[in-house]
Formats: structure tokens, sequence, C-alpha cells
């Protein structure tokens, strides 16, 4: 399991590294464009709400929280889900950060509302935040909510995350691509190690 684990992140990272390339060679134009009319317009209250988001998408916030849940999962006798949550959270980052060293995509040429120091593609903010929400949403759905529980949570799920990303294009430090390549790898990155670590029974989806 941990071999396949370890095969499967290292092909994220090869796709993550083909999908930086064609972003870098394709998108630029349109991803600039983007960029540039964002920026101008933003607003007081615009900014305050998209560095909030992008808090709540940070190491700062993730780490702590993963680390706190993992426990909690631990000691309700939930030790594949700690596991699944660890390994998805561990693995993202990992993905990412290989993925940014490969590409090495500048940062978008407007002011930074945020301070970055790494490679632009993909968004490390997106792609952590996808994994972790996407693996903690099918740590609830083997709970067997019924189908309104499942579509609220999939609806906020998807609201929290899609505002992080979005928040990344307004702070001026990613190209729409840079969080759409994040989104993707986060993603699937969650849907590989849910289904490797959590039991078969667990992962399908509730009626």
């Amino acid at each position: 399991m941990a071999v396949a684990l370890v095969v499967s992140a290292c092909g994220l990272l090869l796709v993550g590294w083909g999908l930086g390339a064609l972003a870098r060679s394709f998108t630029q134009p349109v991803d600039l464009d983007a960029v540039q009319t964002v920026a101008t317009h933003r607003t007081g209250s615009l900014t305050a709400a998209a560095r909030a988001l992008s808090l709540v998408g940070s190491g700062y916030i993730l780490f702590p929280l993963a680390a706190i849940l993992g426990v909690g999962l631990y000691r309700v006798g939930r030790v594949r889900a700690s596991l699944a949550l660890a390994v998805s959270v561990g693995g993202a980052v990992a993905i990412s950060t290989g993925a940014k060293l490969l590409v090495g995509r500048p940062r978008p040429p407007v002011h930074h509302l945020e301070h970055v120091a790494s490679a632009s593609f993909p968004s490390g903010h997106t792609t952590q935040a996808s994994a972790f929400c996407g693996t903690l949403l099918i740590i609830f759905f083997c709970h067997r909510p019924g189908r309104i529980g499942v579509a609220l949570a999939t609806v906020a799920t998807a609201g929290l995350v899609l505002g992080i990303a979005l928040s990344r294009v307004y702070l001026g430090v990613h190209y729409p691509s840079d969080i759409a390549g994040g989104l993707l790898l986060g993603a699937s990155w969650s849907a590989i190690t849910t289904a490797s670590l959590l039991p078969r029974h667990q992962t399908k989806k509730p009626s």
C-alpha cells in the first residue's frame, strides 16, 4: 500500500509538471489578463475577505487543524481515517512543492498583497486545501449522513475550497491556471489516499 501511494504521488507530480508546462506555454496571455483585471477591481472589504480565506488555506491553520482532527479520529478508533488525513495533507504539500520546483513559473507581475517566495504553479494553498477538505468530506460520508447531509457538506466544502483558491488570484500571487492545477492535484490525491487507506465499504457514496 505504501509503495502504491508513493508511486501515485510521483505520478501526480509528473502530471503537475506537465500541466505547469502547458499553462506556461498556452494560457499565459489569458492568465495575465485575468490577474490584471482582478487587480484593478480590488476594494478594502474584498481584500480583507481574501486575506482571511487565504489564511484559512495556509499551513498556519490547516496543519494544526489536521493534527487536531487526526488525533481526535485516532482516539475514537478511526485509525485509518486519521492516517488518510495525515497522508492526504502531507502528500499534497510534497506534490505541490515538487511541482513548483519542476515548473518554476514566476509569480504574476502585479502588486502582491501577500508575501510569497516560491514559484507560482501550482497554488500550494489550493492543493493542500482541496486535499484536506476533500478527505474530510469523504470521511464524513463514511457516517452515512443521508442525501441532505451529503448535499450540504459538499456545497460547503466546495465553496470553502473555491473561496481559498480565488483569494490567491485576488491577492495577485497566482494565475487562474495555478489554482486550477492545485484543485486537480489536491482533489486527485485526496481520492487516491482515501480509496487506498479507508475500508472499501466506507468509501462508497452514501445513499
